[in-house]
C-alpha cells in the first residue's frame, strides 16, 4: 500500500467500460467515507498506446503503458483492474494476484469455466480482494429486492424469471470485434450479458444445479463467428426447489437495456427492471383480495446505499454509480484488511459453470447439473 490510507490503482485495458471504472474511482473517496480517502489512479495500460495516453488524460491517470505486467508488476500499484477481452482475464489476475495485488476484474470472469477456477484458485492462495463485476446486483433496488426476500417477508422463493435482453447486435452491421470469436470470448449473448442475469438469479435464489437450455443464431456473422449464440433460453433448478426460467440476448429488437427480474414468493413478489432502475414493484398482502397488487416503490432513504447519493425518494440514480457502489466494496474490504468481499471470484466461477451446463444442455439435448466448483473437473466438460 502506499500508505495507510491510500490504494493506487492500475487499470489494464482502455476502452469505453474503463472511463466508467475511472469515473468511480474519482468519485468513491467523497461518497463513501470508510473507503480510502486516497484513490491514486496511478497507471493505464493498453495495447493501443493511443487509447491508453487518451484514458489517461480524459481521467488523469498518471502514466500508460503498452504492456499489461507494468501494471501488474509495479511497485507502486496496489490493486489492478481488468477491463479487457474474456480471453486475456485468467493471465492478468493471476499474475496481478502473484505479484501481492488486489484484482477488480469486468465480467464474465473468464472465457470459460477452468480459468475462472484457476482464478479464484489464485485469489484463495494469495489471500487478497478479488471482486468481479457483477455490479447490477449492488444496484439500490436490486439490494433491497434481496434484502426483503432473505427477510423472509415475502415467504420462500417459489418461481423466478430473469432476464438481460439488448438489441445492438440484431443489426448485421455492428462489429461485435472479439465477442464475435468463440476462441476469444467463450461464448456469446450466454456468457456476455447472460452470466449477468445468472449472477442476479443466484443472490436472490441461491445455487442454480440444473439447467437445461437451447441456444440460437439470429444474424449471420459468417464463419468467423461459428459458435456464436445471439439469444440463450434456459430452464434452471435452483438449490432448493425453486424454479426458474432465464433469457438472454443481444440481439432482440425494441430491447434497449432490458435487465429484469420477476420473482414469485409464498407471499408475495418483487420485479424489477433496469428500464425502469429507480422503481421497484413488491406484492404483499391478501392472496384472496381481488384488488391486490403490485405497489411501486422509488427508491429511497433506507435503502441500500441509496443516502450515499440522493437524499430524496425518486430523486434517481444513474449507471455510473453502480461502479462507485462496487468499487466501494473492494476498496473498503482493502482499508479494513480483509480480502471477503462481493460479487467475488467465486461467484464468478459460478456463473461461468451454468454458462458451460447451458453450453452442454443445447449441445446435447435435456436437463445437465451444473458442476460444484469443488468438483468442476469432473462434472463439466
Amino acid at each position: 500500500m502506499g500508505s495507510a490510507d491510500e490504494v493506487r490503482i492500475g487499470i489494464v485495458g482502455s476502452g469505453q467500460i474503463a472511463g466508467a471504472h475511472s469515473a468511480a474511482y474519482r468519485t468513491v473517496a467523497g461518497t463513501y467515507p470508510e473507503a480510502p480517502r486516497a484513490v491514486a489512479l496511478t497507471a493505464v495500460a493498453d495495447v493501443d498506446r493511443e487509447r491508453a495516453g487518451a484514458l489517461a488524460q480524459a481521467w488523469g491517470w498518471s502514466r500508460a503503458e503498452v504492456d499489461w505486467r507494468a501494471i501488474t508488476q509495479a511497485d507502486d500499484v496496489d490493486l489492478v483492474d481488468i477491463c479487457v477481452p474474456n480471453a486475456l482475464h485468467a493471465e492478468i489476475a493471476i499474475d496481478a494476484l502473484a505479484h501481492g495485488k488486489h484484482v477488480v476484474c469486468e465480467k464474465p470472469l473468464a472465457s470459460d469455466w477452468s480459468s475462472a477456477r484457476a482464478m479464484v484458485q489464485a485469489a484463495d492462495a494469495a489471500d487478497r480482494v478479488a471482486q468481479v463485476c457483477f455490479y447490477y446486483r449492488v444496484w439500490p433496488a436490486v439490494s433491497w429486492a434481496a434484502e426483503l426476500v432473505s427477510s423472509g417477508r415475502l415467504g420462500r422463493p417459489r418461481h423466478f424469471r430473469g432476464w438481460m435482453l439488448q438489441d445492438y447486435a440484431a443489426n448485421p452491421a455492428h462489429d461485435l470485434a472479439w465477442r464475435a470469436r468463440i476462441g476469444e470470448s467463450g461464448a456469446g449473448a450466454l456468457g456476455d450479458l447472460g452470466s449477468h442475469v445468472i449472477d442476479l438469479a443466484r443472490s436472490l435464489c441461491g445455487n442454480i444445479v440444473q439447467v437445461c437450455g437451447t441456444l440460437h443464431t439470429l444474424v449471420d456473422r459468417g464463419p468467423t463467428a461459428a459458435g456464436i449464440d445471439d439469444l440463450a433460453a434456459m430452464l434452471v433448478r435452483f438449490e432448493d426447489g425453486t424454479s426458474g426460467v432465464l433469457e438472454a440476448s443481444w440481439a432482440l429488437r425494441g430491447h434497449h437495456c432490458d435487465l429484469g427480474f420477476d420473482l414469485t414468493c409464498e407471499h408475495g413478489g418483487v420485479r424489477f427492471s433496469w428500464e425502469r432502475f429507480n422503481e421497484v414493484q413488491v406484492l404483499e398482502g391478501d392472496a384472496a383480495d381481488p384488488t391486490n397488487g403490485y405497489r411501486v416503490v422509488h427508491i429511497g432513504k433506507g435503502q441500500p446505499d441509496v443516502d450515499r447519493f440522493v437524499s430524496v425518494p425518486g430523486q434517481g440514480m444513474g449507471y455510473r454509480d453502480t461502479f462507485t457502489i462496487g468499487v466501494s466494496r473492494a476498496l473498503t474490504a482493502i482499508a479494513a484488511g480483509h480480502s471477503a468481499v462481493a460479487p467475488s471470484f467465486a461467484d464468478g466461477l459460478a456463473a461461468a459453470l451454468v454458462v458451460d451446463a447451458t453450453q452442454r444442455s443445447a449441445r446435447d439435448g435435456g436437463w445437465v447439473d451444473v458442476a460444484r466448483p469443488d468438483a468442476a473437473g469432473a462434472a463439466a466438460g
